[in-house]
C-alpha cells in the first residue's frame, strides 16, 4: 500500500508581508512534528525560500515544489528526522513519496553513499553512468560545455534532488556534466534496480513522470529566458535565489559570496564581461552591494524589479 502523508498546515504565502514572511513560514514549520507537512502557495519560483530553509533548518526538511503554470506554485515541506537511515531518506525524495514501503526498502538495500569534494566531477556529459542518484547533502551543479570551451550552468541540485534521470530511463549518456558545487554526499541506486522497481510499482512510475514533467517546465523557462530576457534580467533572476525575504539591503543567503563573476555568467548564459556589467548596473541602482566584484548584500525588492524586467534597458 502506498504511503500517503496528509498536509498538516497550509499557508497562502502570497498574502504574507515581506517584513516577516520568512519568520511566519518558519514559525509554522517549527510547530510540526516529524512527518508533519507544511503546504505553501506561491506565485514565483521559491528557490530563495528553499535556500533559506537550507540555511536555517538544514537536514530537517524535505522539499517538493511544483510549478502549476500561470504564476502558481505549490510547495510541500515535510518535517523529517535528519538522522534518518537510507530507506527513510529515499522515501523523502519526491518521486518516492507515494511508493510502496517494500519498494523503498528493496532499493535501499542496493543503495550506497559517495562523497565528493567541491569541484569534483560526479559524471561527465555523454558518460554512461549506471546510477540514479539523489543529493543527500551539499550542492551539485549541472553544466554544459560549448565547442569553444564556454561553460553554461543549467542549475543547482540540492538535498533530495535527483541526478541522471535521463540516463537511467533511456539508457543513454548523461545529458550534462554534474559537478560538486560544494562538498557533497550523494546516494546512488543502480539504474537496473530503479527500472525493475518502476515496472512493479505504478505509484513510483507516476512519481518519476511527475518529476520529468516538472523538469520539462524548468527547461522551457530556461529556454524562454535565454531567448527573450536580456542579460541584466537573467543575472537578476539568478541572484533572486540568494535574496533574503527582508525589506531593504541585507546580507545575501549563504553561498552568494562565493560566486565568481564567471559562475554568475555561466548561470545567466552569458560571458564574464557582460555579467560584470550587469552586476555594476545592479550595484549602481542599489539592488546589490559588491565586495571586490562579489555579491555580499541584496535589496530583494529592487533586485526583483530587475528580474521582472521592470527596470532598466538591456546591458
Amino acid at each position: 500500500m502506498a504511503t500517503v502523508r496528509a498536509p498538516t498546515i497550509s499557508i497562502d504565502a502570497r498574502s504574507l508581508p515581506a517584513t516577516n514572511r520568512s519568520a511566519k513560514i518558519f514559525e509554522a514549520f517549527d510547530r510540526l512534528g516529524v512527518g508533519g507537512v507544511l503546504e505553501l502557495n506561491e506565485e514565483t519560483d521559491p528557490r530563495s525560500l528553499r535556500n533559506e530553509f537550507g540555511q536555517n533548518r538544514p537536514g530537517r526538511f524535505s522539499w517538493d515544489a511544483r510549478n502549476r503554470g500561470s504564476g502558481r506554485w505549490t510547495i510541500r515541506v515535510e518535517r523529517i528526522d535528519e538522522r534518518a537511515d537510507t530507506a527513510t531518506f529515499i522515501s523523502h525524495c519526491s518521486p518516492f513519496s507515494n511508493a510502496k514501503a517494500s519498494t523503498v526498502a528493496e532499493l535501499a538495500l542496493t543503495a550506497s553513499e559517495r562523497s565528493y569534494r567541491q569541484g569534483d566531477t560526479i559524471f561527465d556529459e555523454g558518460e554512461v553512468w549506471p546510477y540514479l542518484a539523489f543529493v543527500r547533502s551539499g550542492k551539485v551543479v549541472y553544466t554544459l560545455l560549448s565547442p569553444d570551451g564556454k561553460t553554461h550552468s543549467l542549475g543547482e541540485r540540492l538535498t533530495h534532488d535527483p541526478l541522471n534521470e535521463s540516463g537511467t530511463f533511456d539508457g543513454g549518456g548523461a545529458t550534462t556534466r554534474a559537478e560538486a558545487l560544494t562538498d557533497a554526499t550523494i546516494v546512488t541506486i543502480p539504474a537496473e534496480a530503479v527500472l525493475h522497481a518502476v515496472r512493479n510499482d505504478s505509484e513510483l512510475a507516476l512519481g518519476f513522470l511527475t518529476a520529468a514533467s516538472q523538469a520539462r517546465r524548468r527547461s522551457i523557462d530556461t529556454i524562454a529566458d535565454l531567448a527573450f530576457a536580456h542579460v541584466l534580467q537573467r543575472v537578476a533572476k539568478f541572484l533572486m535565489s540568494y535574496a533574503p525575504a527582508t525589506t531593504g539591503m541585507a546580507p545575501g543567503l549563504p553561498g552568494v559570496e562565493n560566486l565568481s563573476q564567471a559562475q554568475i555568467a555561466a548561470a545567466a548564459g552569458t560571458v564574464r564581461d557582460m555579467a560584470a556589467r550587469a552586476l555594476l548596473r545592479l550595484k549602481n541602482s542599489a539592488a546589490v552591494e559588491l565586495d571586490r566584484g562579489r555579491v555580499r548584500s541584496i535589496d530583494r525588492a529592487r533586485l526583483e524589479a530587475f528580474a521582472h524586467g521592470v527596470q532598466a534597458p538591456p546591458v
